[in-house]
């Protein structure tokens, strides 16, 4: 145990204590006390050029990497454009929403999941000869607006969406949706196997998640305003404390606190290389990425490159080392080799 962690252990255990508690006793979502978000910093005009290929691309707030199909999905306005990855960008298809996405995810096949309005959208991986992504896609509608979504297999559920108002809804099973009451708000889900985390921006917290009990678990508070967070294939989970510059690491099950790392500028957006096995984090406060090793159990840095202004989302091709950067005030999306 560090000296961090041990001197952490009394406030963590406390939101431990009220996740755990029965819902007799457990306070109703509109009495628990809760934080203005964390946002990130307003980015500075760079002044270097950023590193790797700049390809055009409208202001957006959203990457996700398909490792199955090699294909980058980004959110811009209400759309989301996919591109083919070898050779360069190009666009090959984007589907339009109801609503404006507010996470896009790889899917566990190919394709990807899509978090818009009160709808959680499958798209499938292959599209019409015209760029449109329609047959196989797939829509569920949920009460409330859906911040997130996850891939899951298990008892024929599909995917996990997180709500507005702090529910987990499990959907694609024949037997219809379940729904889950967690925490003040399923900021984002995070799922390892059977294991599924969710955090929450509104209370600054990471709680774990029993779908097939449909209870949540055990809770820990994160910092002063966890804003995103990424899960790795061995189900470390990269936190990121925007409100309070650092980065926290924890172990899924059981969770756990495994490091705090205080991180400057602002950091933003997470990714894992699972290759290299480099954890990425963006620093919206200077327009640079910057690549942490974690062989040592604290992180260590490897890489660090210059990107395009506002760099707000992120995401890693781990078969070629590319990293993918997208820019929130319209400067395109970076490639860089990082290799």
């Amino acid at each position: 145990m560090t000296r961090t962690f041990a001197s952490r252990i009394a406030a963590l255990t406390v939101v431990a204590a009220v996740a755990l508690t029965g819902c007799s006793t457990t306070p109703s979502r509109e009495s628990r006390p809760t934080i203005v978000p964390a946002q990130a910093a307003v980015a500075p005009e760079p002044t270097v050029p950023p590193a790797g290929t700049v390809t055009p691309a409208g202001a957006g707030e959203g990457l996700a990497f398909d490792p199955a199909g090699r294909r980058l999905a980004a959110i811009v306005g209400n759309e989301v454009i996919v591109y083919s990855v070898d050779g360069g960008l190009k666009e090959v298809a984007r589907s339009t929403l109801s609503a404006r996405p507010s996470q896009v995810v790889p899917n566990r096949d190919g394709g990807f999941l899509i978090a818009a309005g009160k709808q959680a959208v499958v798209l499938p991986r292959d599209t019409g000869a015209d760029g449109s992504v329609t047959v196989g896609r797939k829509t569920f509608d949920v009460d409330a607006d859906v911040l997130t979504v996850a891939p899951y297999s298990r008892d024929d559920v599909t995917v996990l969406a997180g709500t507005k108002n702090g529910e987990i809804v499990a959907l694609g099973a024949p037997s219809g949706p379940k729904t889950i009451t967690g925490p003040v708000e399923a900021s984002r889900i995070l799922v390892h196997g059977s294991d599924v985390v969710v955090v929450d921006r509104l209370q600054s917290s990471i709680t774990t998640v029993d779908v097939p009990g449909g209870k949540i678990g055990k809770g820990l508070r994160v910092g002063r305003g966890v804003t995103n967070a990424a899960i790795d294939p061995n189900g470390r989970v990269f936190a990121v404390d925007t409100g309070k510059n650092q980065i926290i690491g924890y172990s899924a099950a059981p969770l756990m606190e495994r490091f705090l790392y205080p991180e400057t500028g602002s950091p933003w957006a997470v990714d894992y290389d699972a290759t290299d096995k480099l954890m990425w984090v963006t620093r919206t406060a200077t327009n640079q990425v910057v690549g942490y090793a974690l062989g040592s159990g604290m992180p260590e840095q490897r890489k660090l490159f210059p990107t395009v202004r506002q760099p707000n989302a992120i995401a890693v091709d781990a078969k070629t080392g590319t990293l993918y950067v997208q820019s929130a005030t319209g400067g395109g999306i970076q490639a860089i080799a990082t290799r």
